[in-house]
């Protein structure tokens, strides 16, 4: 784990430019797709953190994508930041089916069709 940590503190600044472009163009998409400004916003951190994150695992496993290093680490941070998405996807649709669930079991309170008498 801490050579993970120490791989971590020697990510280049290309890396973490390349992963904030990607986030930044995700976030976009979001932004205009979806229609929620709120899911964009919150998301940019955790999209930048996969694109971070990704070549450093990567590079941690020993799995080369290209032999050109500008190339391994442009497509290693897509990587990353296309799993974030997908885990940012797959967290949305699992608290849509959570809430769809709770509502479905809340029993309804009929309606009286008129209201009731005033009795003198």
């Amino acid at each position: 784990m801490q050579d993970f940590w120490w791989q971590l503190q020697d990510v280049d600044s290309f890396t973490v430019y390349i992963s904030l472009a990607f986030a930044g163009a995700v976030c976009l998409f979001i932004h205009e797709i979806v229609g929620s400004p709120t899911l964009a916003w919150l998301s940019t951190p955790i999209l930048a953190a996969g694109g971070i994150l990704a070549p450093t695992l990567l590079a941690q496993q020993l799995i080369t994508l290209s032999y050109d290093k500008t190339v391994n680490t442009a497509i290693s941070v897509a990587i990353g930041t296309l799993a974030a998405l997908f885990l940012i996807l797959m967290g949305n649709w699992l608290w849509a089916l959570f809430t769809e669930y709770r509502v479905s079991r809340t029993k309804l309170v009929a309606i009286p069709s008129r209201p009731p008498r005033i009795r003198r």
